[in-house]
């Protein structure tokens, strides 16, 4: 149990820095230190959690100050200028990145049709558990849903009637293919996919 503490713990630790270097020293499990199958997927998924749910609260956390000194607007131009860097991770053994059917970015669209089984799966389940996939020659898949948690986020990913509109004067001007508006609190938004590789 205290391995699994201490490696959560140098993965936030190396979640939170940004240079490319640290990026790429995620410490990586052996899977022939585990005595089942499972309980080796089961270790990457609290490796990918950790990472996503960190970066997903650095996210959260620069949107609203940015939003509460430029407005949202400012909180446009933040994501713009940073949300790619926190968003997309890529180490030896590891990358990961959020994508989404209604993407605001068009490198975060869904990739294959294994996403967009992932996504189905989310939005008819609304279920909030991530889990892997073994997609073959010793890769694994991971998945975590993003729900629409505040009613902020409707300011820029909301129906007509809830967007700030220098935010969307924003929007349409740095993202001109824009599809993640028209959402409502508690929708989901997006997932958080990894590629784990031997």
């Amino acid at each position: 149990m205290w391995r699994h503490v201490t490696f959560g713990a140098t993965l936030l630790l190396v979640a939170c820095q940004s240079s490319q270097e640290s990026q790429s020293k995620v410490p990586v499990p052996d899977s022939s230190a585990y005595p089942t199958r499972a309980s080796y997927l089961e270790e990457w998924r609290q490796i990918a959690d950790s990472l996503t749910v960190e970066r997903q609260r650095v996210i959260l956390q620069n949107l609203l100050s940015a939003a509460e000194r430029e407005g949202w607007a400012g909180a446009v131009r933040y994501c713009h200028a940073a949300a790619e860097t926190l968003t997309f991770y890529k180490g030896e053994k590891i990358y990961f990145q959020r994508v989404a059917l209604r993407n605001r970015n068009p490198k975060n669209a869904l990739a294959d049709s294994l996403d967009e089984a992932a996504y189905k799966r989310f939005a008819e389940t609304k279920s909030k558990e991530s889990f892997i996939v073994e997609v073959g020659n010793g890769t694994l898949r991971y998945y975590r849903p993003i729900y629409i948690p505040m009613v902020q986020c409707l300011k820029c990913h909301g129906k007509p009637q809830d967007l700030d509109g220098p935010a969307l004067a924003e929007i349409r001007k740095r993202y001109p293919k824009d599809k993640a508006v028209d959402f409502a609190q508690g929708d989901l938004r997006g997932m958080w996919k990894a590629e784990i590789r031997p």
